[in-house]
């Protein structure tokens, strides 16, 4: 029996071909853009699963969100052994920024060739109970709790070395030396951790205020999270603090996702691209299916006296069931077969497009989902088709009676309204999208980012200095570099160090307010707006930092935020006050005033800074920007690379143009842009692939009105308007169902930036016409066909 329908099927398909192609090529397309969709999106939801007692883990955050500014992964070690105090908690992990605070020297020399440590933290010893951590060689625990000792990635020691067998070796620095005591695996990308290489954690148990930890707290089952975070808050703020600042878990299983801040080990994605993959993988199925149903639906006229026949030769409604069930079954597992052939050709393009390293094991739950969707499109797909066909009257089919009831057309009616409207508002996304990242890309950031040739990371002592040093000297005198200046803190990542000002009017701040070190000729450096007073210049030395009698005195340039939150609308009257941080007593007199600048990336970005002359608190490390003739960067990053090796033992320097880095921060908003263009293109192919099938299946229906028309004098054209004019109905409804919701979804979306584009009437406009105009011309295409036929052919057996 099964090979009987088998053979029918096959049969039919050949005797079909246009029909068969036409769903195979629906079906295999929807069904390789869901696969990979759901891919990426499994991918997403599989971060640090794997870690020991994932689901326990929490990592600590201050929420400095009262005090003007933001929440930071970022907590002080000790607090968190604190913690352990409670109950509820197990044991406490971290890892420390050795990179970032230079607690720990990154720049080392092998056979006196000058490498860096990448991503290099300090560990405490009991990593491998919260990390799954595979040791290639040596005791990952005693590297750990051994002073002056490393752990390298297997990466890393191949990037050294050469060879993975290295415990015992050392590495020299400018302060020692490190031993190699542990080589482990490189991590999996699955995860948010993100060393190459750890060092011992020398703590001291007495620190309460250095916060540079990831502190991890792995809690008992059934903990109520709230309640621990505010005894937490309790425990660690008080005097001014309490109330302002505030303690938060982050489960370890959800860091990826929804973690932000510039200070994450990994840039992570995000649950709305997460949402948007699942979504866009179901709706491609669902579009895939009614276009299988709506062009089977459509076919089912020439099968007619197939079906009447084989019920007058005695075969069972079931029987014509299994049969139609059947056919559509291969049909699914055909185009099936297709999307995974097209999903691995596929697959390397999309893997660079979401940066990620996807690969399909056919060999697994997921391969076997594959299978099971495939088969139940095909099963759920047919149902209606098999049943719609299986119910026709033999005695009215064979009579030539083809009529029947309003319930089919209105089925695929409705299935093609409801993918004119997924179409309608995947294209208003998918504009909104682009005008979001265009708006992100040209956002007024306050300083230019052309010809700005950024150093990161180079040690304070090194340029840091009021007098000239002979790293800056070095890096001025190189051909093509016009200006040379130093800051503390990246522009593109986020503000380091905070003061509570006391403005000049004797009124106290409510607020934090986030201060940048800087060197001498910083608006010149950065290229601000001066809107007030003038640049630091070594003309007025006395601006320079000095401490006297137990208070530090420093000039400060302030952005116009600051100006106004003191109390000055006229730029002007603030030069030449001052102002005071009466905790940590530091004066701070203006001597300049200049337009906004927005440090940070686009969902966290400050504008109310202070820019101090020579005031880098607790910053061990300085960004040196250099103003170069763009048609030199390539020597120039060379030459800046050998005399920082040369003169201040700093190894393999990451210099970037500071357009590029701030580029770079928008990459993930524009991957999601490119990610819903391309599937808003496959959802408008496969919506007119549906079209097409109705409008065949309208065309067939309506051949002798057509064929009338025409003898009574109609011309093609108003034949044509008469026949698409019922599909232009359904792109109305389409449009009236897609407005209101796809204006929420976007709104809601928008509302996750600071800097925002407004949903605009000509975006909803257009979508409208283009869905419209593809409705119309894949109609048209149709009826023009129908209407160029010979009346006569038609009408002969009236």
């Amino acid at each position: 029996m099964i090979f009987n329908y088998l053979i029918t099927a096959l049969r039919a398909f050949k005797q079909q071909k246009q029909h068969f192609l036409l769903n195979v090529i629906g079906l295999s397309v929807g069904l390789a853009a869901a696969i990979l969709v759901a891919l990426f999106a499994k991918n997403e939801l599989s971060y640090d699963a794997h870690q020991p007692h994932a689901e326990r883990i929490y990592r600590v955050a201050q929420d400095y969100s009262k005090l003007g500014l933001g929440v930071i992964p970022i907590f002080n070690y000790n607090q968190g052994v604190r913690a352990a105090e409670q109950s509820q908690v197990e044991e406490v992990f971290a890892l420390k920024m050795v990179e970032f605070t230079r607690e720990a020297e990154v720049d080392v020399k092998y056979n006196n060739q000058g490498f860096k440590l990448n991503n290099l933290y300090a560990s405490t010893a009991n990593i491998e109970n919260f990390i799954d951590i595979k040791t290639l060689a040596g005791d990952l625990k005693e590297a750990m709790n051994t002073p002056e000792s490393l752990a390298l990635s297997e990466s890393e020691v191949l990037r050294i070395f050469g060879r993975i067998n290295v415990v015992g070796e050392t590495l020299n620095h400018a302060k020692g030396k490190y031993t190699i005591r542990a080589v482990f695996a490189d991590l999996p990308e699955n995860t948010h951790f993100g060393f190459k290489a750890l060092v011992y954690a020398d703590n001291d148990p007495k620190d309460l205020m250095m916060t540079a930890h990831y502190v991890y707290l792995r809690v008992g089952a059934g903990t109520d999270i709230k309640a621990l975070e505010k005894q937490l808050t309790e425990q660690t703020y008080t005097g001014e603090f309490k109330g302002q600042m505030f303690v938060e878990l982050h489960a370890l299983l959800d860091l990826h996702l929804t973690a932000k801040s510039p200070f994450e080990m990994k840039s992570g994605g995000t649950k709305q691209v997460v949402s948007i993959c699942i979504g866009l993988s179901v709706l491609l199925i669902l579009i895939a299916s009614f276009n299988f149903i709506n062009m089977t639906v459509a076919q089912s006229a020439k099968r007619a006296k197939e079906v009447g026949v084989r019920k007058a030769l005695g075969a069972s409604k079931g029987q014509l069931v299994a049969q139609f069930l059947s056919e559509s079954v291969l049909v699914s597992v055909l185009s099936m077969t297709i999307a995974c052939v097209l999903v691995e050709l596929i697959l390397p393009s999309f893997n660079n497009l979401v940066d990620r390293d996807l690969a399909l094991n056919y060999v697994s739950s997921f391969g076997g989902a594959i299978v099971i969707i495939a088969i139940s499109v095909g099963v759920l797909a047919g149902l209606y088709p098999a049943f719609f066909i299986s119910s026709f009257s033999a005695k009215r089919v064979l009579s030539g009676d083809l009529q029947r009831g309003s319930t089919a057309i209105w089925v695929r009616k409705s299935l093609l309204t409801f993918q004119a409207s997924l179409s309608i508002g995947l294209i208003i996304g998918s504009v909104t999208l682009l005008q979001q990242l265009s708006h992100l890309q040209n956002l007024p950031l306050g300083y230019q980012t052309n010809q700005r040739l950024v150093i990161s990371d180079v040690p304070v002592r090194d340029v840091f200095t009021q007098q000239p040093s002979a790293v800056f000297n070095q890096l001025s005198a190189i051909n093509g570099v016009q200006h040379v200046g130093i800051i503390d803190t990246q522009l593109t990542r986020s503000i380091n160090n905070t003061l509570k000002p006391t403005w000049p009017n004797g009124e106290k701040s409510s607020g934090l307010t986030p201060i940048i070190g800087s060197s001498y000729e910083v608006i010149k450096s950065l290229g601000l707006e001066l809107l007030a007073g003038r640049d630091f210049s070594a003309q007025y030395a006395s601006d320079w930092a000095s401490r006297t009698n137990g208070v530090t005195y420093v000039g400060a340039i302030i952005t116009e935020t600051v100006a106004k939150q003191a109390g000055y609308t006229n730029m002007a009257d603030i030069i030449g006050k001052t102002i005071k941080d009466t905790g940590r007593n530091v004066d701070m007199r203006v001597v300049g005033v200049v337009a906004d600048v927005k440090v940070g990336n686009a969902d966290n970005s400050n504008s109310n800074i202070m820019f101090l002359l020579g005031f880098s608190y607790f910053n061990p490390t300085s960004e040196v920007v250099l103003t170069v003739n763009p048609q030199n960067i390539f020597t120039i990053r060379q030459q800046a690379a050998e005399i920082l090796a040369q003169h201040a033992n700093v190894f393999e320097p990451n210099i970037n143009l500071l357009s590029d880095s701030y580029a770079a921060i928008l990459k993930g908003d524009e991957r999601t842009s490119h990610v819903v263009l391309i599937f808003t293109c496959l959802a408008v192919f496969l919506t007119c692939l549906g079209t097409f099938g109705l409008a065949s299946s309208a065309a067939a229906r309506r051949q002798k009105e057509v064929a009338v028309r025409k003898v009574l004098g109609a011309s093609r054209i108003s034949i044509v308007n008469i026949l698409a004019k019922e599909f232009l109905v359904l792109v109305g409804v389409s449009i009236a169902i897609a407005y209101p919701v796809t204006y929420w979804v976007i709104a809601e979306w928008l509302a996750n930036f600071n800097d925002r584009v407004e949903q605009l009437w000509w975006v909803y406009m257009s979508a409208a016409l283009l869905v419209a105009g593809i409705t119309w011309l894949t109609v048209s295409s149709l009826a023009f066909k129908a209407a160029s036929a010979r009346p006569s052919l038609i009408l002969r057996y009236e």
